[in-house]
């Protein structure tokens, strides 16, 4: 049963803890068997003792009539052994029959080496994450440069454009005003006078002939 119904069955009834303690050679993996000696204090010998894997019963033993405490002897592989911690027990029979139960021992814990292959692969995988963090903070201090120097190239562009189009402007306004000058110098210099000053009265011609000469009429058009 779980101890603490044992501790309850006890009452006011419990005695000294036992020392607990793993007994060499310690295990090196969940397959290999685990050793834990439980000792009684001195005068309790041939002691009944039990061991407790987190609050659960694993083992019963009895002492020797001469001895003080135990060793459970727990096989590799099998439900009992693994995990913890573990605790141990003793009780004896104490004053009109009635038993008297210790209190728990200091518990102790069983823990197993990491298989190299695992430590290998974990390291293995910690150096695999960190080139990868290392590879993504590259590319993006690469593309974040890339970036801004195309956005300096498309500014700079810009600007040739935007001083280029002013300095086009300008040459066809020049254009535009040495046309117009050029066409407004030739019209001047190429329109005539139109209606020439007569200084005197048109004289009409004379004939030598002494026959008369039927009078000669002319038309004349004034001038706009």
């Amino acid at each position: 049963m779980p101890w603490t119904v044992l501790l309850f069955a006890a009452g006011s009834l419990a005695i000294p803890a036992p020392s607990i303690w793993l007994v060499p050679p310690h295990p090196s993996s969940q397959e290999d068997p685990i050793h834990i000696s439980c000792m009684a204090p001195g005068g309790f010998v041939g002691a009944n003792f039990t061991l407790y894997r987190g609050g659960h019963v694993v083992q019963f033993l009895q002492a020797p009539a001469d001895q003080l405490g135990v060793t459970f002897n727990l096989s590799g592989g099998s439900s009992e052994a693994p995990g913890g911690p573990f605790h141990c027990q003793y009780g004896v029979m104490g004053e009109h029959s009635q038993p008297q139960l210790s209190d728990l021992s200091e518990p102790v814990q069983i823990s197993f080496p990491v298989p190299t292959w695992i430590l290998t692969l974990s390291l293995s995988l910690v150096g695999t994450l960190l080139l990868l963090t290392g590879l993504v903070a590259v590319t993006l201090v690469v593309r974040k440069v890339k970036v801004k120097k195309l956005q300096k190239k498309r500014e700079q562009e810009s600007c040739w454009a935007q001083i280029n189009f002013a300095t086009t402007d300008m040459s066809f306004d020049n254009t535009l005003f040495a046309i117009s000058t050029k066409m407004t110098l030739e019209e001047d210099s190429a329109t005539p006078d139109a209606c020439p000053s007569n200084s005197g009265p048109r004289k009409r011609p004379t004939s030598t002939s002494s026959s008369p000469e039927p009078p000669e009429f002319s038309t004349f058009r004034a001038c706009q």
